[in-house]
């Protein structure tokens, strides 16, 4: 057995000398070879030989970058060197590599730079007339970048095993060429149908490329802790700054391609889904794994700009053509076919944005522009029946990642808070400059293309002043009031300063009619399955705000300011303000403490006796009869002892004039009788007929005359309008 197994090896061992043998005069004749066929057909004769030994790879690939031809491209024979060159190569990596990575990354290097000017080269110099040695050509420069492409996904996993400072630089000048090389292919397309050729390769290229670079950045970490921890004193000089520099010079490189590249691809209608996926989700990787040293290199805030731009892009083409060509119900499917791939942006660029909230910051006017526009398609979708499953689709897979992004900037410890109020100061900014009668008379579907052309305006100065945005503007503010629990102190005395300007806008015609007249979708993810639920905007306005008045009332300051806000605003002229403001006070009314809730309503009863007149009493659209029909909608949810007392109140006080004309106004406005206990009920019941019967006498006794006042309020007739007004609420 012993003999036995000592000739096999012998036996291998003679194969294998006498391989080398054979290999080692090829490699010379390959060296030595001035005519350029003869060199091609030695190289071939070489790919063609049995398995390379991984012994023999630092002998072949220094004759394979001996062969390598970096002067301008000759012709087709030129290309077929590199061809065959490239072909031993990736034999090569089929052995172990370790031993000779440097070289072959300075081959690849090589090949990736040649690459790149070759393509320049090609497309300046082939003429019309040699359209057909041209497709020859260009046929082979793909089968070039490709092979290049498919060794250094063969290499990159290597790399990342041998982390030292060399290694990392040629790494580096070896990934630098090729991402160029693959960006001048995909991006700016120098030949033709170089992209759809690469695009294959690439994203396996980019995959390994983002790997690389994790372990390098990991890397470069590890040495950096080790560096800040106390040494021993040594005569060398630690080499770690240069390791930093060289793996955030090739991170930098790859995440500004990557992102290139992603963008080409998203223009690509569809086409280039893995190229897509690999760029951007290996931009957020690797701005995760960079943080603290690659943003001083890297344009965060442009990277989340140019994602934000490719969501509104893209959501506008969908629009676009959903509301012109648009002739039956649009599929809940379709829609959200059209919506994932802009969700896909609004995910990356809220990771982003999480992590680099201070960047992100920079460019909050294009964050909230991103939100508006959202909501603005939201409502638009709303207009058009056909276009409910768009609405459902854009509420359920859109909306709520675009207010993430606005939530990862105001719930942030790393933003100042003076930022956070100027973003908060931004929304409702310039609501006074809408001017509501500029709407046309047009049809729905023209109306829908003028709105679709305002809400995708890319004017910021005409966005703020755009009628088309500003139900949208409301949307992104009542979600600031339903996180405002969630928020810091100052920021929910902020949004309390933007409480006038909300009800600015929604004395607009535009809002109002929206408010009360449609519908919004709400999606509820935690149910199982998950949902989208209408309901009226009114509702989900009073929701909002009552959400507010919440975490509001956790700040003696805010809800100071809040208070304040609530009872000034009682006077608002507009209908739909004061419907809000009164089912706020009903709601702080109906579940605050006995007392709290008794301060207020008398809080708000001398309120209402400062407009007391009596030439205003009969009117009823007068601010005392708006007035007392809010107060007595608000006393109804109050307690009877409460109810008892303000009653008592007015008929205590019944010499005084003010008093009387108030007595008239809550009983016209509908006072809470029945919530009266049953002796005040009493009194009252018999205060109103004992009324009625001196008025009675009175006019007897002036026969019949009823131009003069028959009490001191100054009102003609008032206790027959007094009982008239009670009768109708008993």
């Amino acid at each position: 057995m012993e003999i036995d197994g000592d000739g096999g090896g012998g036996g291998a061992a003679d194969a294998e000398e006498r391989g080398r043998s054979e290999l080692v005069p090829l490699l010379e004749a390959i060296k030595t070879s001035e005519v350029l066929e003869n060199r091609i057909a030695l190289i071939n004769q070489l790919e063609g030989s049995s398995q390379f030994c991984a012994d023999d790879l630092g002998l072949i690939l220094e004759s394979l970058v001996v062969c390598w031809d970096d002067s301008t491209c000759s012709g087709l024979s030129h290309c077929m060197l590199h061809k065959s060159v490239l072909q031993v190569a990736l034999k090569c990596t089929e052995s172990d590599t370790t031993a000779c990575l440097g070289q072959f990354l300075t081959l690849g290097a090589k090949a990736s730079s040649w690459c790149g000017k070759h393509l320049i080269w090609f497309v300046e110099s082939i003429d019309d007339s040699e359209a057909v040695q041209e497709e020859e050509h260009n046929s082979l420069c793909l089968e070039i970048i490709s092979l290049t492409l498919n060794i250094s996904i063969k290499l990159l996993p290597m790399a990342a095993k041998c982390i030292t400072v060399d290694v990392v630089h040629t790494t580096g000048d070896f990934i630098l060429e090729l991402l160029t090389l693959t960006e001048s292919s995909l991006v700016n397309k120098t030949i033709h149908g170089a992209a759809a050729h690469v695009a294959k390769a690439a994203p396996v290229f980019l995959d390994e490329t983002i790997k690389l670079c994790r372990v390098y950045c990991e890397a470069a970490k590890s040495d950096i802790c080790r560096m800040s921890m106390p040494a021993e004193e040594t005569i060398v000089e630690h080499e770690v700054p240069d390791l930093t520099s060289n793996v955030t010079r090739i991170t930098t490189c790859t995440i500004q391609t990557l992102c290139k590249i992603g963008t080409y691809a998203a223009s690509s209608g569809g086409s280039q889904v893995a190229l897509l996926n690999v760029s951007w989700k290996g931009v957020v990787s690797l701005l995760q794994f960079g943080k603290g040293s690659i943003e001083v290199k890297v344009s965060v805030s442009d990277i989340i700009s140019t994602l934000i731009s490719l969501v509104i892009e893209s959501l506008r083409v969908a629009a676009d053509t959903w509301c012109r060509s648009l002739q039956e119900v649009l599929g809940i499917s379709e829609a959200k076919r059209a919506f994932l791939p802009i969700k896909f942006f609004l995910i990356n660029a809220v990771r982003i944005c999480t992590v680099y909230p201070a960047e992100a910051l920079a460019i909050y006017r294009d964050i909230i522009r991103c939100t508006l526009v959202i909501s603005s398609s939201s409502i638009l979708f709303s207009k058009d029946p056909l276009l409910k499953a768009a609405n459902e689709a854009l509420v359920e897979l859109l909306e709520p990642s675009s207010f993430l992004l606005l939530d990862t900037l105001m719930k942030s410890s790393e933003v100042r808070l003076e930022s956070k109020c100027q973003l908060v100061q931004y929304l409702l900014e310039n609501e006074e400059a809408n001017d509501p009668t500029q709407m046309g008379q047009d049809g729905q579907r023209e109306m829908n293309l003028a709105s679709l052309g305002c809400i995708f305006s890319v004017d910021p100065d005409v966005d703020n002043r755009n009628r088309a945005l500003l139900p949208a503007e409301l949307i992104v503010f009542l979600h600031l009031l339903n996180i405002s629990p969630d928020l810091r102190e100052e920021l929910v005395i902020e949004l309390s300063k933007k409480l006038p300007a909300l009800l600015n806008v929604l004395t607009l015609e535009d809002v109002y009619s929206f408010v009360l007249g449609c519908q919004t979708p709400t999606f509820y993810g935690a149910d199982h399955p998950p949902v989208v639920v209408w309901q009226p905007v009114y509702t989900f306005l009073t929701q909002a705000l009552k959400t507010y008045m919440i975490a509001a009332a956790a700040s003696s300051v805010a809800w100071n300011e809040l208070e304040a806000f609530l009872l000034e605003s009682l006077f608002h002229p507009h209908f739909l303000c004061l419907e809000i403001l009164t089912e706020l006070w009903c709601f702080f009314v109906r579940y605050a403490d006995n007392e709290t809730s008794t301060y207020v309503i008398n809080q708000l009863f001398l309120l209402l006796k400062t407009v007391a007149s009596p030439e205003k009493v009969l009117e009823p659209l007068s601010a005392l009869r708006k007035v007392a029909r809010a107060f007595c909608i608000i006393l109804s949810y109050a307690s009877c002892a409460t109810i008892d007392q303000i009653y008592t109140c007015v008929l205590n006080d019944q010499n005084s004039s003010k008093s009387s004309v108030l007595h008239l106004a809550l009983l016209m406005e509908g006072f809470p009788f029945d919530s009266l206990s049953d002796g005040v009920k009493a009194h009252a019941v018999n205060k109103l007929f004992t009324s009625f019967a001196g008025y009675l006498q009175s006019y007897l006794k002036n026969q019949g005359a009823v131009d003069l006042p028959t009490s001191s309020s100054g009102v003609i007739g008032l206790p027959v309008h007094a009982l008239a007004s009670a009768l109708q609420r008993w």
